[in-house]
C-alpha cells in the first residue's frame, strides 16, 4: 500500500488514470480493437527455486530508485486481469521461458508506478520475441478504452534514445479522454537469451525519469 492506495490501483498496466479510465471494458476502434487477458500473473511466487533464483539478480530494487521508492509486496501487485492483451504480453513476456516481476512505487499522493518484468526465453527465441511483442503492442495504437460511460483513445509512439541492449524497443502510449491524459511508457529489451520489460505509469508525458531507469533495467540482464 502506497500513499494510501494500492500499486494496483495507479499502475499503467491497470491505467486506473486520474481520468477514471480503466481497461476491463474495451471498445472498438477503425483502427484496431483491444482485447483483455484472464491469464494469472507471473510472479515469482510460481517459480522452482532453480528459476527464481536465476531471475531474482535481472530484477531491479528500492537502491535503483530514488529515497522513497518502494516495493509494492501485494500478490496481486503485478496482475494483469483486465488489462488489453497487447500490454499484458509485454508484461507477461509472453513466449518466455520462465519470468518473474516486480512493482515499485513513489511516495505522495497520486503516486507513478512501475513495473518490471525480466526473463528468459529458449535459446535463439529472445530477439525474434522482440518483432512479435512489438506488434502486439502497438496493434493498439488507435483503440479505445471504454469503463462505464468514459471512453478513453489511444495514441502510440516511439520514445527516441533509450538503449534497447541487443534488439528491442521502447513506446509511450497515451490515453486521453477529453482534455485528460495518462501515459505508460514501455520498453522491452533482449541481451542474448534474456528480455526486460519495464513498464512506467504516470499522469505526465515527459520521459526524463523513464529514460534515466531504462539502462539501470537493461543493464540487469
Amino acid at each position: 500500500m502506497i500513499g494510501g492506495r494500492t500499486t494496483a490501483s495507479v499502475m499503467a498496466i491497470g491505467i486506473g488514470v486520474a481520468m477514471g479510465v480503466g481497461l476491463a471494458a474495451c471498445g472498438g476502434s477503425a483502427k484496431a480493437t483491444p482485447t483483455t487477458t484472464t491469464r494469472a500473473p507471473t510472479t515469482t511466487t510460481t517459480l522452482a527455486p532453480a528459476q527464481s533464483a536465476a531471475l531474482k539478480p535481472l530484477l531491479m530494487t528500492t537502491s535503483d530508485f530514488p529515497t522513497g521508492w518502494a516495493q509494492d509486496t501485494a500478490k496481486n501487485a503485478a496482475a494483469t486481469k483486465g488489462t488489453p492483451t497487447c500490454v499484458a504480453n509485454l508484461v507477461l513476456l509472453k513466449g518466455s521461458a520462465s519470468s518473474a516481476s516486480v512493482v515499485f512505487a513513489s511516495p505522495g499522493q497520486n503516486p507513478t508506478a512501475v513495473i518490471q518484468t525480466a526473463g528468459m526465453f529458449a535459446p535463439n527465441q529472445a530477439a525474434a520475441s522482440v518483432k512479435t511483442l512489438k506488434s502486439s503492442f502497438e496493434s493498439c495504437n488507435g483503440g479505445t478504452l471504454q469503463s462505464g460511460s468514459v471512453k478513453a483513445s489511444i495514441g502510440i509512439k516511439p520514445i527516441r534514445g533509450i538503449s534497447t541492449g541487443d534488439a528491442g524497443f521502447a513506446d509511450q502510449m497515451t490515453l486521453t479522454e477529453g482534455n485528460q491524459s495518462s501515459y505508460l511508457d514501455v520498453l522491452y529489451a533482449v541481451k542474448g537469451s534474456n528480455a526486460v520489460f519495464l513498464g512506467w505509469s504516470s499522469t505526465t508525458a515527459a520521459t526524463t525519469f523513464f529514460a534515466q531507469l531504462a539502462p539501470k533495467a537493461v543493464a540487469k540482464i
